[in-house]
């Protein structure tokens, strides 16, 4: 891992993915820049430094308000002097920008950062204005949604065919229904703008793994509601199915990922 030039293409790692954080960095070796900020700044400024070899982050997107998503934002960005992009009401949401390069996204509008492009869209899930990105590189793109209530045909369209995913993966129906959560939170997360269970993720990624896909990263596990193998196995069932070399992998708190390397 580490030390990229000239890869020809996108590289990823989710750093670590959980009710307590989440944060994915993606480069092509010139441009880098992290999805979400709810990491530690320096477990993650490590990170950044051991899988690019260099200080440098280029932009911070924001999916939504949430802390576990915006725990850090304003340290991180501030090491970094990065210009941080997050929607107007979640801006308004977390207050006083301090003195940060804040920059508006919205809803299908692409955003150049760099060398890269990366396009935020909606998604159904109990925040402000919570998006999925898409990363536009010179020759190979990737999709992200860490926390999605349901799927539609939009997300379907935009997710489809990527080399690489990052996709939630948040519960177990059957352990979330036995566990000791109260009834209200069970109903939160299952009524449509919480989180997608592992057969809801298993069905997405039937319909979205296409012949290009190469890399799948399952986020968000719930620590009290699945279990690491039951969600890729869910998963496994249709992707055995699928064509092309698929690797399938699965998150966890405070540890990142490979540097996952997409190509055609």
């Amino acid at each position: 891992m580490g030390l990229l030039e000239d890869i020809g293409g996108l590289s990823f790692s989710v750093l670590g993915s959980s009710s307590a954080g989440n944060c994915t960095l993606v480069t092509d070796g010139e441009t880098t820049i992290l999805l979400d900020a709810g990491l530690p700044v320096r477990f993650t400024a490590s990170k950044v430094l051991q899988l690019t070899g260099k200080e440098r982050v280029d932009g911070i997107f924001i999916s939504h308000e949430h802390s576990d998503h915006t725990r850090n934002l304003f340290p991180l960005a501030r090491r970094y002097s990065c210009p941080v992009y997050l929607s107007a009401p979640v801006s308004w949401y977390l207050g006083e920008n301090r003195g940060l390069d804040i920059r508006e996204i919205k809803d299908g509008c692409p955003v150049r950062t760099g060398t890269l492009t990366i396009t935020p869209f909606l998604v159904p899930h109990d925040a402000i204005s919570p998006f999925g990105f898409i990363v536009d590189g010179k020759e190979t793109s990737m999709g992200l949604v860490t926390d999605l209530g349901a799927v539609d045909e939009r997300i379907v369209d935009l997710l489809s065919d990527r080399e690489g995913l990052v996709i939630e993966s948040n519960h177990d129906v059957q352990m979330l229904q036995d566990g000791i959560y109260p009834a209200y939170l069970k109903k939160r997360i299952m009524d449509g703008n919480g989180h997608l269970s592992n057969k809801q993720c298993r069905d997405l990624l039937d319909r979205i793994v296409g012949p290009r896909t190469r890399d799948i990263v399952l986020v968000h596990l719930s620590e009290e509601n699945n279990d690491p193998l039951l969600a890729l196995e869910t998963s496994m069932e249709v992707l055995r199915g699928k064509e092309g070399p698929i690797n399938l992998h699965v998150s966890y708190p405070m540890t990142p990922t490979e540097l996952y390397r997409l190509y055609r």
